[in-house]
């Protein structure tokens, strides 16, 4: 790969400067931060002690290309009371970026008329390079020349590989894993592991042996079996319930299929108390295909599945790696595909499939009954890098989706983007956002057939960024809980400010609302505007109005009644509602009018009332076409910088 050195001299992705008061003052000791991913900029503001004590300053915000000029941007948000955040989005990757803050304090402090400026460059996209040399390997290699000829096996590729060079995998099963990389790529020369092109390469955390299972009584075999404490099994492709003990296995307590497993002794009960020694049953006996502690490391095209033995088991672990890529891989019926873990970021995951079986077992079974939660990707607390970026992925048949924030983190900011993401089949959360959350933006996702779209439930600090998103189709699941395009009630410590632009809801099942809030919880503010919350029972239920909400310029929208419940108090019209609380002041209530909504289809119709009846907010829907930004996640035309590239996959058209 190569690099521009002339231009890379000038770049830098975290950038820092200290602020300058008004003409002729001492200035604060404030200092600015920039953090670049591809297409965003964290923006951080920093107060000394004392500065505000009132805490009544803001920040806004403003960008430009260099010798450009200065356009507006969404306003930071105070999230402490020496931290402003926020993000500029929409941008170029490999681009500099000029920013300035300006703080204002009513009270005339030492902030009044401070501005704060840098610079800073988005992130590369990165590329797979050319290899410098290319090592290959197979199921049964044995070669210690690594030929494509002569090819060796896996543990021998991954020592060979070095920096530039690539490790191919022939096509055919691995049952193998446990693997610790052993060194790093560097910047322009990833080590690079991948599938062979127009072959599947399959690494396997199930043991091949075929064991032989012997009938107990009432529909419960067992057999023993090589590895200690297997969390997973799975009977011709279908994950059974890992039941944590044999009396609730015998009696099929959560009315699933499942195994109980005590040190080597596995026993199963399959549907319908068939034989499993007329099934293919995969017992796991490794815990982890690769534990990455290393950087610019890019894995490619690649399957993984049933990792599933012993505690915390997933396919790849990154755990203090940074600057590294999967791309293009199947993970399927793993304890976890991909977690994350202590200094790890800059990593990104583009491109991949997450799969499992799990979406129709009991919602209750995985709280009160069985050892697991079932997601696709995590963040293991706690995670202190920064710039993880999460796109372009389909997770399905998870419990939940998939999560994007540790509970705890030693960053100051997360600085995480999700974008352009399809879930679907998920029996709780779509996604997870809930923990140690700032500057998390999520843009452009498709939820469909969840519980909750986006569980932000908590986020601490903030703030978090929800724009552009589809969500449809809630309230699925095996539960008896009605759903919500997003969840912010939980009995955790309060979150931080949550923003809710342009994202479009349609609850589709009976009786579920468009935006339902929930109690108990507390958090500094929901802002939400320009959005489409359509729901088959009330369009907005709130029965937690002592928490701070903040909506307006939303189309609310039921076919029944009422129209919107508050408290204790139901209205059957957007103008009672809005005159009794002061909620929505410039909202509609009017049928969205979406082009195709039973096919999935959710952008607005040519005639649709709510073209150009939103409301302008720099920074966020620039651009828009028309006289004003249209309601909802799609923008008629496609108008705005970058806006066609980053609506819901379901929506973007040919």
């Amino acid at each position: 790969m190569k690099w521009s050195s002339m231009f890379m001299a000038a770049v830098w992705l975290c950038a820092a400067v200290s602020g300058g008061g008004r003409p002729g003052s001492r200035g604060p000791a404030a200092a600015l931060e920039l953090y670049g991913n591809f297409h965003s900029l964290g923006v951080i503001a920093s107060l000394a002690a004392g500065e505000d004590p009132d805490g009544d300053a803001q920040a806004s915000l403003e960008y430009r290309l260099p010798g450009g000029e200065y356009q507006a941007a969404f306003p930071l948000s105070r999230v402490r009371a020496d931290r402003f955040a926020g993000s500029l989005f929409w941008l170029q990757p490999y681009t500099s970026y000029e920013v300035r803050v300006t703080l204002a304090d009513p009270d005339g402090g030492a902030l009044e008329g401070v501005v704060l400026q840098s610079s800073a460059a988005t992130r590369r996209e990165p590329a797979l390079p050319a290899a410098s040399h290319t090592y290959y390997a197979s199921p049964q290699g044995g070669g210690s020349a690594c030929t494509l000829a002569e090819p060796c096996g896996l543990a021998n590729g991954l020592q060979a590989v070095q920096p530039g060079q690539e490790l191919v995998l022939l096509g055919g099963v691995y049952y193998q894993g446990d693997f610790t990389l052993p060194r790093s790529g560097v910047e322009g020369a990833p080590i690079v592991i991948r599938g062979q092109v127009g072959e599947t390469a399959v690494l396997d955390g199930g043991d091949p042996a075929v064991f032989t299972w012997t009938l107990l009584g009432g529909g419960v075999y067992q057999s023993t079996v090589n590895i200690g404490s297997p969390h997973l099994a799975a009977a011709d492709g279908q994950r059974l319930a890992p039941y944590t003990s044999l009396a609730d296995l015998q009696n099929l307590a959560w009315s699933v299929p499942g195994f109980y497993a005590q040190g080597t002794q596995v026993y199963l009960r399959l549907a319908g108390d068939a034989d499993p020694n007329q099934a293919h049953i995969v017992v796991s006996r490794y815990n982890t295909a690769f534990t990455i502690e290393q950087d610019f490391i890019y894995i490619a095209n690649l399957t993984f599945r049933h990792y599933g033995q012993g505690d915390y088991a997933k396919a790849i672990y990154l755990s203090g790696a940074s600057s590294n890529l999967v791309q293009g891989c199947t993970f399927a019926l793993n304890d976890l595909g991909i977690g994350f873990k202590y200094g790890s970021g800059r990593n990104l995951v583009q491109d991949n499939l997450f799969y499992d079986t799990v979406y129709d077992w009991p919602w209750d079974a995985f709280y009160s009954g069985i050892d697991m939660l079932g997601s696709g990707l995590s963040f293991y607390s706690p995670v202190s890098g920064r710039g993880n970026v999460i796109r372009r992925n389909v997770f399905h048949d998870f419990f939940d989706g998939f999560d994007a924030c540790p509970e705890e983190t030693g960053g100051e900011t997360n600085e995480t983007d999700i974008y352009q993401n399809l879930v679907y089949r998920a029996g709780d959360d779509g996604m997870e956002t809930d923990g140690e959350c700032s500057n998390v933006r999520i843009w452009g996702n498709t939820f469909h057939d969840v519980l909750v779209g986006i569980s932000l439930a908590p986020v601490y600090t903030g703030p978090v960024y929800a724009l552009r998103n589809l969500v449809y189709r809630t309230g699925q699941g095996n539960n008896d809980y009605t759903g919500t395009p997003f969840k912010f009630n939980s009995g955790y410590n309060a979150s931080g400010p949550m923003y809710l632009f342009h994202n479009t809801a349609d609850a589709v099942m009976p009786g579920n609302n468009g935006l339902y809030i929930k109690a108990p919880g507390e958090w500094a503010l929901i802002q939400a505007r320009n959005n489409i919350w359509a729901g088959t029972d009330a369009a907005l239920d709130n029965y937690n109005t002592g928490q701070p909400v903040d909506l307006d310029y939303d189309d609310l929208w039921t076919s029944s009644a009422p129209l919107v419940r508050w408290d204790s108090s139901s209205y059957d019209s957007l103008a009672a509602f809005s005159a009794a609380s002061g909620q929505e002041a410039h909202g509609l209530n009017l049928e969205p009018g979406f082009r195709y909504a039973p096919g999935g289809d959710y952008a607005l119709d040519s005639l649709s009332p709510l073209v150009d009846q939103g409301l302008f907010i720099p920074g966020i829907n620039d651009g828009f076409s028309g006289a004003a930004p249209d309601l909802g996640a799609f923008e008629l035309g496609g108008a705005g910088p970058l806006l066609r590239l980053y609506l819901p996959l379901a929506m973007r058209g040919p």
